[in-house]
């Protein structure tokens, strides 16, 4: 909306935004936006050498107002009620959609529905505060009730389809309402209205903004010579596909500024989630086990980027290709797309922590990482490096509990409890149905993540990663045959399920990788951290 406002005003200065915030946090923001007049500066930033970084300054003009859902509830409703309000937006994470309604939400969904948003009678002190879709659905009520053309709900979070997933959740809203008993005589008639007139157009938004950091903030003065509190920070690259569905048709001419307009945006949706917020979910859990703090210094990593290539071209990619909703001409695009975004990664200047990426692991597996799995499984993949994706990231867990750290996960209930005193560890963590669907039924699956697990207890991360990656060019006896890729029962396995060599089981050596690493020769001593050697023998 910015460039659209810079390039024509005429045009773009009815279509700008109010802020509605649900978490107490919130309230920072709205403070901070306040006191700067309601702008804020983007600073996008490249370099992949710290001494030499570029950084180019944008100030966003294109918010009107912010309000608080649970400072003045009526307030934001009657904001979104409006029938100047042409589109709702959402940014809400992957969690947001699965917050169920609650009991404040029902009332002010009822009084919308029944025209009583400006009744005398109080609501309730102990009211629960409202959710975002209580307060989506009270002002999609409201303005039903009035007799007032709908809004389009828009989501841009990293979820496949989200336009679905929106309206489900919508759909899902209004089947609560009826289990709730809600006493409207247009209850069956508004849920209708909600799947029929209401329009929920996918997006895909590519663009890396890492949270911003205090030395950003003490920064700004002496790198870009002027003070702010809370300047975004992110990379120069960005992306915008927007499914052209729109009450009305009435939405402002995005594609005048880059963003590209579309009635399918599946492919491009599928092909940003899976080869980067996916591999970014890939590449955090092994890289903080490795002692490292930055994304860029995990892609910098000889033997993490080699996992990440895997990771994309070799299990990810053919999930891709053999996707019916595919554009076949995006898939020719794989290759060059990959390395675009390793290059992205590379990017010092954003100094993106993968602490950040670890963030909300088990929505981010359910949601986006374990329809990869099964797709690649069916395959006929091995799937080994989703495997050290998900022993890293239970090992992650249980390195956080053990330290008495917080997981920042809103799922972090059901993700610690299994390396909690009473928990049974690993299996404990993939029985999670909710995280890991049919994969947690799936045995080959099981044995496939316990081992990559056990290797990381036993050997470390780098000897697992050499092990995924086939560059160990021989094992010591003292190594479990169960941890061995060169296992026969596991060879025999998965030449049976692949029916030719090219598509089996990674090797012990994969000559394709001979040629990118030297194979590593592991000694006893080195496994057991006996001896005071640290040279290899490559072949």
């Amino acid at each position: 909306m910015n460039e659209l406002l810079d390039v024509n005003f005429d045009v773009a200065k009815n279509w700008c935004t109010t802020g509605v915030g649900v978490m107490p946090n919130d309230a920072g923001m709205r403070d901070y936006l306040r006191d700067n007049d309601w702008t804020y500066p983007i600073v996008a930033r490249s370099g992949t050498d710290a001494g030499n970084m570029r950084a180019e300054v944008e100030e966003v003009y294109a918010i009107r107002d912010m309000i608080l859902a649970f400072e003045d509830p009526i307030a934001c409703i009657e904001a979104m009620a409006s029938p100047d309000v042409k589109i709702v937006s959402l940014t809400i994470t992957e969690f947001g959609y699965r917050v169920p309604l609650n009991s404040g939400d029902f009332k002010f969904i009822e009084r919308a529905l029944n025209g009583e948003m400006d009744c005398e009678t109080p609501y309730p002190e102990d009211m629960e505060k409202p959710s975002t879709f209580g307060i989506i659905c009270a002002s999609a009520a409201a303005r039903f009730q009035r007799g007032l053309r709908p809004f389009t709900l828009m989501s841009c979070d990293n979820l496949p389809h989200n336009g679905d997933v929106c309206k489900g959740r919508m759909t899902s809203a209004a089947e609560e309402l009826v289990c709730a008993g809600l006493c409207s005589i247009s209850l069956d008639e508004f849920v209708v209205w909600l799947q029929n007139e209401v329009r929920y157009p996918s997006t895909m938004v590519d663009r890396i903004t890492p949270a911003t950091s205090w030395d950003d903030i003490a920064t700004m003065p002496d790198k870009y010579g002027f003070e702010d509190n809370w300047p975004v920070m992110c990379e120069p690259y960005k992306h915008w596909v927007i499914e052209d569905d729109f009450v009305d048709g009435q939405r402002p001419p995005w594609e005048t500024v880059g963003a590209t307009l579309t009635k399918d945006v599946v492919s491009h949706e599928l092909m940003k989630v899976r080869m980067l917020n996916v591999t970014h979910s890939a590449m955090c859990y092994p890289a903080i086990l490795a002692g490292l703090t930055h994304v860029h210094e995990a892609c910098l990593h000889s033997k993490i980027r080699a996992y990440l290539e895997l990771v994309m071209l070799e299990e990810i990619a053919p999930t891709l290709r053999a996707n019916p909703e595919m554009d076949k001409s995006l898939c020719d695009r794989i290759p060059s797309y990959a390395r675009s975004v390793l290059e992205r990664f590379e990017n010092v200047a954003v100094k993106d922590q993968l602490d950040r990426i670890a963030m909300d692991g088990s929505e981010k597996f359910r949601v986006q990482g374990s329809g990869v799995v099964r797709e690649g499984i069916a395959l006929g993949l091995p799937m080994d490096a989703f495997a050290l994706y998900v022993a890293a990231w239970a090992h992650f867990v249980k390195r956080e509990v053990e330290a008495g750290a917080d997981v920042k996960d809103m799922g972090a209930q059901g993700v610690t409890a299994p390396f909690r005193p009473g928990g049974t560890g690993l299996p404990a963590f993939l029985d999670m149905v909710d995280i890991f669907g049919d994969l947690a039924m799936d045995l080959t699956w099981r044995q496939n993540v316990t081992r990559m697990y056990d290797t990381i207890t036993e050997h470390g991360m780098e000897f697992a990663l050499d092990v995924v990656l086939g560059t160990v060019s021989a094992f010591p006896d003292s190594i479990r045959s169960d941890l061995r890729l060169d296992n026969p029962a596991r060879q025999a396995a998965a030449a049976q399920l692949a029916g030719d060599e090219e598509k089996a089981v990674v090797s012990v050596v994969n000559p394709a990788r001979l040629a990118a690493l030297d194979p590593i020769m592991y000694t006893s001593e080195m496994l057991t951290g006996e001896g005071s050697s640290v040279n290899v023998n490559a072949r």
